[in-house]
């Protein structure tokens, strides 16, 4: 026998207070609104606002699917680890130029982007 605790325990394990809902959850929110639970008792268990509840529902009926919608706006520059390289570099030489840095990483960069 499934406890839905414990299978709704195990979606949203490793969900941080403000990321995004897996595309499983949220076939879980809408199979449980599908069945008659009400949507208040659902963001309870799933530790979620209502609104969110809604909002997903509303993304399925006007998309029919449960992945997320893609992102407009520009891609970063610089990935996570070229960052961090960046900020040791610093680190190390606190008079580092601008252009040793951009030389170091290859990459024209802002100090905005770091």
């Amino acid at each position: 026998m499934l406890n839905l605790d414990h299978f709704i325990a195990d979606l949203t394990a490793n969900r941080g207070k403000n990321d995004e809902l897996s595309p499983a959850a949220r076939a879980v929110i809408c199979t449980l609104v599908a069945v008659g639970r009400s949507q208040r008792s659902i963001a309870s268990q799933f530790g979620i606002s209502n609104s969110t509840v809604r909002t997903t529902l509303e993304h399925w009926k006007s998309h029919k699917t449960f992945d997320s919608k893609k992102r407009s706006g520009r891609k970063q520059v610089l990935s996570r680890a070229e960052k961090r390289y960046i900020l040791l570099l610093v680190k190390k030489n606190r008079t580092l130029a601008k252009k040793a840095l951009i030389n170091a990483v290859g990459k024209k960069i802002s100090y905005s982007t770091v």
